[in-house]
């Protein structure tokens, strides 16, 4: 894992014509996507571009001085620029120090970005379909009505150029080595191969059946969904219609309906975006659950955490709830289904996730890290107040017939439960 230090060094190169509509364009079509300190680091690079051409290396710590942003933040901003194509960073390492090399590359036009399943889709979901086609029709330009004859003058009309001069001749050979309009590609990793692969077990379709159109259509739509090469496959042979003519076999309605049942969660996190730690991780295999809770999807984990198996449609209910309902992320959300299998005999009981999940909420937590902390701290006994907690029980009482479901579901026995509402209500108080 790289890990950055506010005494590395970093320059910034701008390798695209950038231009003023440019920052409306980031602006109203990227600034829901990608955020708001997305943004700032972006403009900060724009403008630090100019002020590298008087010194060519900076340090991040007095970038993250001039914007008053914490390192985590920075990071993470940073990230969701690269996962666009807005960037991209490339380290060196020169004798014991590091050196960041950031590169900027121009947004898509906007005809360019609404063409983009992926990046559309991912404005839809983040703005809702009505404020998203909102945007999209401000960039809509009115076809006007043709009124009188054209009476313009042609190229040849004007010049005639005489294309034996040697003005010409260098025109014609010279080295292109001006600056255009470059954008980053966007990285899905989606593996063509693994794609095919299993296409060909599960059915008769074979490379040839499709068109560039529709794998590219394929994968965009599979990274938006965040599901594998396999799960993709499985889906796409599901809605091809192999009677109808090439280029119109995949019922791309049936294939996106199909692969938002599969979701992983893994888009870019709707959560509010909060003041992250820079905590080091010094146990090997503390480390390995840390990155396996940051990099992983909840549907990810929670089937490795029981053995391979499918999670159930009421767990992924429960998942989903969790992200839209308490706005957590994907590792905070890991650590939550660890830490109530761990404590409920591997059973997922809503109750218990839903009262973790508020309490968490409550605190801003959004790094796996600080999710440990935090159930280590104020419920496992690591602090002052768990150890309170668990000394205090709570009188008995009859249950509620929502409560008495909860439990069932969730196999809690009554000193766990108690042990739990006491923890809650405390930190309630």
């Amino acid at each position: 894992m790289v890990v950055l230090s506010t005494s590395d060094m970093f320059d910034i190169r701008v390798s695209t014509l950038l231009a003023d509509y440019d920052r409306d364009t980031i602006t109203n079509l990227y600034q829901p996507i990608v955020g708001y300190a997305a943004l700032a680091v972006y403009f900060t690079f724009w403008s630090e571009s100019n002020n590298q051409k008087i010194t060519s290396l900076s340090s991040h710590e007095q970038l993250l001085l001039r914007m008053k942003i914490a390192t985590g933040d920075f990071i993470e901003a940073r990230k969701q620029l690269e996962a666009v194509g807005l960037i991209k960073t490339r380290l060196e390492k020169v004798q014991g120090f590091s050196i960041y090399h950031y590169e900027i590359f121009a947004p898509k036009t906007p005809m360019k970005f609404f063409n983009d399943t992926l990046l559309y889709g991912l404005l839809i979901q983040n703005l809702g379909e009505a404020d998203a086609n909102r945007i999209k029709r401000v960039y809509q330009i009115q076809s006007s009505i043709p009124m009188g004859e054209d009476i313009s003058a042609s190229f040849n009309d004007v010049f005639h150029p005489d294309f034996s001069d040697s003005a010409f001749m260098v025109a014609a050979t010279g080295v292109d080595s001006t600056l255009g309009r470059q954008r980053s590609k966007i990285d899905t990793e989606f593996s063509y191969e693994k794609f095919f692969n299993t296409l060909k077990q599960i059915s008769q379709i074979n490379e040839k059946a499709f068109t560039k159109t529709e794998l590219k259509e394929i994968e965009r739509l599979s990274s938006l969904y965040g599901v594998s090469e396999e799960v993709a496959a499985e889906r796409v042979a599901n809605s091809y219609d192999p009677n109808k003519a090439k280029g119109s076999r995949v019922d791309f309605k049936v294939l996106n309906e199909d692969l938002k049942n599969e979701v992983s969660f893994g888009v870019v996190s709707r959560a509010k975006r909060t003041r992250k730690k820079n905590i080091a991780i010094g146990e090997e295999g503390l480390a390995a659950k840390v990155k396996l809770f940051e990099t992983k999807s909840p549907k990810e984990v929670l089937s490795i955490l029981q053995n391979g198996t499918k999670p159930a449609q009421a767990d992924l209910n429960i998942i989903y709830s969790l992200a839209e309902d308490y706005k957590l992320t994907n590792g905070v959300i890991n650590v939550v289904i660890d830490f109530v299998l761990q404590m409920n005999n591997n059973v997922l009981s809503k109750y218990s996730v839903e009262k973790i999940a508020s309490s968490i909420s409550r605190e801003n937590i959004e790094t796996a890290v600080d999710a440990m902390e935090y159930l280590n701290k104020y419920y496992t006994g690591g602090g002052r107040k768990g150890e309170e907690s668990k000394k205090r029980v709570k009188p008995t009482q009859k249950p509620t017939i929502e409560e008495k479901k909860e439990e069932e579901r969730g196999n809690l026995s009554e000193e766990e439960l108690n042990s739990l509402i006491n923890f809650f209500e405390d930190k309630e108080d």
